[in-house]
């Protein structure tokens, strides 16, 4: 009988030893996939033109800056997304992919691609074109009280197409 009880005291500590040792920290897989969580949130909110959802995923204290070096303003980011978005009839597909990611405690680098299918007006705001862009980017993401968020993204190339032929700028 004590030889039991000591075995099952020995269970019971190693137990709470492991317990107390492992790595609450999110692996680099999880975050990723909190990363792709929110960028899947970014393309449903296009899709579906939703700017309260679109604008939820821009931080509080997200600064963008226009060509002129001014800051533009949250309403302002959210004027211009609408107006933008008034020139696209339908989004056909949008994927937008967390390729690779490089933690830094409550940051990120991330890498992504994005490949978008959508009508679009022409001028006379019946006709429509197919415009496909593809685009890589580096992304700096932020852990916040909401989640992961993206505070930086920069262009790193790719390509637009106007019903089915390359548009050069």
């Amino acid at each position: 009988m004590k030889r039991l009880i000591k075995f099952l005291t020995i269970i019971l500590l190693t137990t709470i030893w492991l317990g107390c040792s492992t790595n609450n920290s999110p692996s680099e897989s999880q975050i990723k996939g909190e990363i792709q969580n929110q960028l899947d949130k970014c393309v449903k909110a296009v899709a579906t033109k939703d700017i309260e959802l679109y604008m939820d995923l821009i931080p509080e204290d997200f600064v963008i800056y226009d060509e002129n070096g001014e800051i533009i303003s949250r309403e302002k980011q959210k004027e211009y997304t609408i107006r933008d978005w008034s020139i696209i009839d339908q989004t056909l597909s949008n994927k937008y992919t967390a390729d690779s990611i490089k933690i830094n405690g409550d940051s990120a680098i991330v890498f992504t691609s994005q490949r978008w299918e959508r009508l679009m007006f022409q001028r006379d705001g019946k006709t429509t074109d197919t415009v496909v862009t593809t685009q890589k980017h580096i992304e700096t993401w932020k852990k916040t009280k909401k989640g992961w968020l993206s505070y930086d993204v920069k262009e790193l190339g790719g390509q637009v197409f106007i019903n089915g032929k390359e548009y050069q700028n």
